[in-house]
């Protein structure tokens, strides 16, 4: 396996892809993003690989792309399924981290949330918790959801990271890192407007597939 950390995502916030996509090179990740055609150009010297959305019949949103990039990515130990407005974590390396995550797991059947950065969820004790900015093991990524790849893509964007934190600590794979923080800006925070593009009702709808699926204890996700 190679051991390179890869950032996968899809992103279409140029501006700020720009002010953190080079802060993660800088600490030695690579970078994978799912972007439009039409900013093909001012994404290409800021990632590694670059999939046009026309090459996957269009935008189809944030799990099917962090699917989508994990397959191609099937050779690496670990991706980190982020979004365009985070930051890694400032104190350490890409490949200090990837050391870390490989023993504590024994391997790559694993997930690893940063919770340093305590911001939407993760600062709500009465909230569903997330895996906003989950590092995903190669095992995991085959394995978990009857090897149908780490993301359930019933989802669009909103309640796929509430069900990555359920799957993974279900089955006991789910390490907390309240000493790492990969700090998230979000516009909520209101440095920036920008908003994901998400079709109209999705929200509630992916809200529904989440209730039900848990109430479910999350049906298919099993490991092969």
């Amino acid at each position: 396996m190679k051991e390179d950390v890869w950032l996968a995502l899809p992103s279409a916030n140029i501006e700020m892809a720009s002010k953190t996509f080079p802060v993660w090179r800088q600490k030695g990740y690579k970078i994978a993003a799912v972007v439009p055609d039409r900013l093909s150009d001012q994404y290409s010297s800021l990632v590694d690989l670059m999939v046009l959305e026309s090459k996957i019949g269009g935008y189809q949103g944030w799990p099917k792309s962090v699917n989508y990039l994990s397959k191609l990515l099937s050779d690496y130990e670990i991706i980190i399924a982020a979004g365009d407005d985070m930051y890694p974590d400032s104190d350490y390396e890409a490949h200090q981290l990837r050391l870390q995550f490989v023993r504590h797991f024994g391997g790559t059947f694993g997930v690893m949330q940063p919770y340093g950065d305590k911001f939407g969820s993760m600062a709500c004790d009465t909230c569903e918790q997330i895996c906003g900015s989950a590092w995903l093991g190669k095992e995991f990524r085959e394995r978990i959801n009857q090897g149908k790849g780490p993301m359930w893509e019933e989802y669009w964007h909103m309640w796929a990271d509430t069900e990555l934190y359920q799957v993974a600590t279900k089955y006991n794979y789910l390490w907390i890192r309240g000493d790492l923080k990969q700090y998230h800006e979000h516009r909520i925070r209101g440095t920036h407007t920008f908003r994901p593009t998400i079709p109209p009702g999705n929200t509630k709808q992916a809200e529904t597939i989440y209730r039900n699926r848990k109430a479910n204890n999350f049906p298919n996700s099993e490991p092969l």
